[in-house]
């Protein structure tokens, strides 16, 4: 169902401390449902790039109020006040081309304006609840193409439409790990996409091969972001990340000391500050993020081997291990489902 903002009361309220005029001459006449009037008054405003008043125009004609019903029209108002600023007439526009209503359906269209919506600076916390239908409506669309790449004990999911790319690193971090991802970074040359973000979702696994994906991340500018757990040696590639984003209420860091594992048990032996994995991994982390490095390393010297210490939120970004949040009441993935 279209979305429409709710003209009534609430507007009268605002025309309450203006001075009258065309605009809330519009807003009585709706409420006592002369709509035909609404229009008369609000359409010249709109013309003339009042906001507010284009919305509003939009809305009458897609529910066919004071006027036939237009959905041609109704996207093209919308579209004059999304052009103005207005994000929920953005987001109508989307909802336009995805259902194909007034337009023929556009699902990449639509995308790009689901997508705008994201970047606008205007998009603040204050967007939360619009923030996440978009990312529900986002969620629905068919990606333009969407690949799988498996190594053992992971994979990695490269979705792209419009020239922008997202890599999602899902699994245990193996000896197969980079060559794999190479492998996708090369994929996404062929859909001239922008530097993709990687997406994390990972326990961890090699440190080694942690280290040489961060490198590689660096190396390339390469923006990271998780929206779940991203830990151990997963946390020290989203460290190399140009951009390092937590998205969602579930999304956290965690950290802890290198551990050896001997050959042949299950026993881990903490490696200590004085071991060469340790230094290997001092030496990576004050080369991907040398500004943050000293609160990193204490970070990780002072967790067991056996423990995990998660950062999210605020304490995320003053450590400097993320350089901002999305969405940090809203959880991604929907509420959990409670047993009965």
């Amino acid at each position: 169902m279209i979305v429409a903002r709710v003209l009534g009361p609430c507007l009268l309220l605002i025309a309450a401390y203006a001075s009258a005029g065309p605009y809330e001459d519009g807003v009585a006449a709706y409420d006592r449902a002369d709509y035909a009037t609404s229009l008369s008054l609000w359409r010249p405003l709109a013309e003339q790039g009042h906001r507010t008043a284009a919305f509003n125009v939009a809305v009458l004609y897609e529910k066919g109020l004071g006027t036939a019903q237009d959905y041609r029209e109704a996207l093209r108002w919308y579209r004059k006040a999304a052009e103005l600023g207005d994000l929920e007439a953005a987001f109508n526009v989307a909802t336009f081309y995805e259902k194909g209503a007034g337009v023929d359906k556009d699902s990449q269209e639509a995308r790009k304006w689901y997508l705008a919506i994201l970047e606008n600076p205007q998009a603040d916390a204050t967007a939360n609840e619009l923030k996440k239908r978009v990312r529900a409506r986002l969620a629905s669309l068919t990606p333009d193409a969407q690949e799988i790449v498996a190594y053992p004990g992971g994979r990695f999911v490269l979705a792209h439409s419009d020239h922008r790319c997202v890599i999602a690193l899902q699994g245990v971090l193996g000896g197969d790990t980079l060559r794999k991802l190479l492998e996708v970074l090369d994929k996404t040359k062929a859909y001239d996409c922008q530097p993709p973000w990687l997406m994390l979702e990972s326990p961890g696994g090699s440190l080694s091969e942690g280290i040489e994906l961060g490198r590689e991340v660096s190396d390339r500018g390469l923006r990271t972001v998780t929206r779940y757990e991203c830990a151990s040696a997963c946390a020290l590639i989203f460290l190399a990340g140009r951009e390092r984003v937590l998205v969602g209420s579930r999304a956290k860091i965690g950290f802890h000391q290198a551990a050896f594992v001997r050959s042949g048990t299950k026993e881990r032996h903490c490696t200590g500050r004085s071991d060469s994995v340790t230094r290997d991994m001092q030496r990576y982390v004050f080369a991907v993020l040398p500004a943050a490095a000293d609160n990193v390393m204490k970070l990780i010297l002072s967790t067991s081997c056996d423990a995990i210490e998660w950062t999210a939120g605020q304490r995320a970004i003053d450590l400097g291990i993320a350089t901002s949040i999305a969405d940090n009441g809203i959880d991604v993935f929907g509420p959990k489902a409670t047993k009965r």
